[in-house]
């Protein structure tokens, strides 16, 4: 009984000493439940428009570590913190403008008159601007702070969206064509040789349009045409006769860089179902003339992308299909694009509207192009021809308006626009990356041989590498993480099987830096599947 009183009184103690005005009693020390409901009405909305901030810059892929200054100069409309559009064009502004400016508006920028300030970021011209724009302005900005500055046009870029020199040039997807009058003897030594195929022509404008078939004794051999064989056996879609615009986002000549964009393609339909034979009525045949009809007034084509959601890559796929494996037709354009590409790379670097040291200017232009197909009934690609400035022109219709703006996101907001925010939008910038990320091939360069550079395999070590060089690269480097729906067209993609068992002895015969970046994308497959197809 004793040790239960003194138990007893034990307990008492320690409960008087916890009451004594020396310490506070736990309910004291809790906030006042009216100090609580105070302060969750207050930051409650802040954290709230902290999040829908967050899921909005997200959903435009705006690199939210640098939020803040972004949100600061929407919210406040601080505009003078806001990177530069300018439009140019010789005559009035096409209405296409209007739908690129606001995409580029939605991407943060704002529209800079041409009677303002000289200062920009991104200039976009509708013309080709020739040697006069790339001497006055390109050069006069590259003095003073030209990183973060775009052109969208490259120096002759005529050399691929020519047609006359597309024709001329020829190519395995390209259909034989022949310039008129100059290969007037020309053409008819190729029908005469080839009587028996019972081949048909088409001749068409060197610019625009203009696309008529005659039989041979009716075609105009005096004015400047082109002439070209028709392929009379296309794939059709309900009975229509289609061409497919594949979009090429192309960011550097030297070394040469160009991406296609993989989500979606153009589709333009003729106006009347296609018989073969009977060409007395363009609009069977030619789908770029007034009549002509898009993808939603196909009735499968429209169902399956507006009643099953399907892609217009997906939808083509399914028909495709009918005749075959539908890959195929991807890796001919694939192909044909590269060939393209290739084949004109050096007359683009040595063109006469190239401004001084234009091979310098890395990073400031970039091109987007769109190249027209015509699939046969054999799943056959053929390239019609390539387009300079396509039309982004928001369509009536919303589903071509959507359509547009899906092809200008990617391919404003991809590889164009990776150094192009001077004011720290972007933390993906040529300016925060590290040595360590563009770093490569570790198995080679932590060798002996490598750490003096004594091998050509050491190319690939950033320690080996020139300024300039790393520059290359780091730009390589920046558009494939910021690429989006766009897939590299050059240098080819390759799985991780192909990169292990690449032998390169067709690297000799490319240029310097045309086989550092390719064995540089190569390396990266190797360590990582992110960097291989």
């Amino acid at each position: 009984m004793a040790i239960i009183k003194k138990t007893r009184e034990r307990t008492r103690e320690r409960t008087r000493t916890r009451t004594t005005p020396d310490h506070v009693d736990m309910a004291n020390r809790m906030p006042n439940n009216n100090v609580m409901k105070c302060f969750t009405a207050v930051f409650k909305p802040l954290i709230f428009t902290q999040l829908v901030l967050c899921t909005i810059l997200l959903w435009t892929q705006v690199d939210v570590s640098n939020h803040c200054n972004y949100a600061k100069c929407i919210v406040c409309n601080e505009p003078s913190k806001m990177p530069i559009l300018r439009l140019w064009s010789s005559t009035e502004l096409p209405d296409y403008f209007d739908n690129i400016q606001n995409i580029f508006n939605r991407l943060g920028y704002r529209n800079q008159p041409m009677s303002g300030s000289p200062s920009w970021d991104v200039y976009w011209c509708h013309e080709y601007p020739g040697r006069e724009f790339f001497s006055r302005f390109v050069n006069a900005r590259r003095s003073t702070d030209p990183a973060y500055q775009k052109v969208n046009h490259f120096p002759g870029i005529g050399e691929i969206v020519t047609k006359s020199r597309l024709v001329k040039e020829g190519g395995k997807f390209i259909p034989p064509a022949f310039l008129i009058p100059e290969e007037k003897d020309a053409f008819f030594k190729e029908v005469n040789d080839n009587a028996a195929k019972n081949r048909t022509w088409m001749q068409k404008s060197r610019h625009q349009g203009g696309v008529l078939i005659k039989d041979t004794k009716d075609l105009d051999l005096k004015s400047p045409t082109i002439i070209q064989e028709f392929v009379a056996n296309p794939f059709l879609i309900e009975g229509y006769k289609f061409n497919m615009g594949v979009y090429i986002v192309l960011t550097s000549i030297n070394p040469l860089r160009a991406y296609i964009l993989d989500s979606t393609v153009s589709l333009r339909f003729g106006g009347k179902k296609y018989i073969h034979g009977n060409y007395v009525d363009g609009t069977t045949y030619n789908t770029d003339i007034k009549g002509r009809q898009m993808s939603y007034s196909i009735a499968s084509i429209w169902t399956k992308l507006k009643r099953f959601a399907y892609g217009r890559i997906k939808t083509l796929n399914h028909h495709f299909q009918e005749k075959g494996n539908s890959s195929i037709v991807r890796k001919q354009i694939y192909e044909a694009v590269r060939d393209v590409l290739v084949t004109r790379e050096r007359p683009m670097q040595l063109h006469k509207n190239s401004p001084p040291n234009s091979n310098n200017l890395q990073g400031i232009f970039f091109e987007i192009m769109r190249c027209d197909f015509l699939i046969d009934d054999n799943l056959g690609v053929h390239l019609i021809e390539i387009n300079m400035s396509p039309d982004l022109s928001a369509d009536s219709h919303p589903s071509e308006k959507i359509f547009k703006e899906h092809v200008g996101f990617n391919c404003f907001h991809g590889p164009l626009l990776t150094d192009v925010r001077k004011h720290g939008v972007r933390s993906s910038s040529l300016s925060s990356l590290r040595v360590s990320d563009i770093n490569a091939g570790i198995a080679v360069c932590y060798n002996q041989k490598c750490v003096e550079c004594q091998e050509k395999d050491c190319s690939i070590c950033t320690h080996c590498m020139s300024k300039e060089a790393v520059y290359m690269i780091k730009l390589a480097y920046a558009e494939h993480i910021n690429r989006q729906n766009l897939r590299r067209v050059y240098p080819e993609e390759m799985t991780r099987e192909e990169a292990v068992t690449y032998n390169g002895t067709d690297d000799a015969n490319l240029s310097v830096n045309n086989r550092l970046t390719r064995a540089w994308f190569r390396a990266k497959c190797i360590e990582d599947s992110y960097w291989c197809n």
